[in-house]
């Protein structure tokens, strides 16, 4: 009575581990990728945040030429001046949209849900930094002014110079022209 089992089912210890090599080169390929992937989307997502702070700097400075104080293009020295170290805000006059002894602290700060260079108790500190700069030129005997709005993510303020504002060293830029200022 001696009957052989000719059928043997199973696994064997070697097949077994080649397997969860196997499984583990998959899960760890899907890690790497799912963590570049985060990586990538907060990139994005910055990058949108900035150059929609940078859009920001350029509209309200449009603002103050078109409704409030068109004229201090031309009578503040400040501005003349070709300075290119402006900071603005939602509430900003040109009193406080002033050259480099007004605008030394260009990070903005997330109040109530708007970004501002205003800090107070509920402000908390952001890794974007926006920097305006005017240039005013004479065109075709008019009185010129070309805005850029510089806003940088690297937590460190703007690069310079800022020829090197670049999605590389996390900067991006917007430049608009606003004629007659006359």
């Amino acid at each position: 009575m001696n009957t052989k089992i000719k059928n043997k089912k199973g696994f064997s210890l070697v097949e077994v581990l080649i397997s969860l090599l196997i499984l583990s080169v998959g899960v760890a390929a899907v890690s790497v990728l799912m963590t570049n992937n985060i990586k990538n989307s907060i990139t994005a997502k910055n990058q949108v945040i900035a150059a929609q702070l940078a859009q920001e700097g350029v509209e309200l400075v449009k603002n103050l030429k078109d409704n409030q104080l068109a004229t201090v293009f031309t009578t503040n020295a400040d501005i003349t001046a070709n300075h290119t170290d402006y900071r603005i805000d939602l509430n900003s006059d040109f009193a406080t949209f002033s050259g480099s002894s007004g605008a030394t602290n260009k990070q903005l700060y997330l109040n109530t849900g708007i970004f501002s260079h205003t800090i107070n108790v509920a402000s908390k500190p952001t890794k974007f930094f926006r920097q305006i700069a005017v240039v005013i030129t004479i065109v075709d005997a008019k009185r010129v002014a070309t805005v850029t709005s510089y806003v940088t993510w690297n937590g460190t303020g703007v690069p310079l110079p800022l020829s090197s504002c670049n999605v590389a060293t996390k900067c991006v830029s917007i430049v608009a022209v606003l004629p007659d200022l006359e």
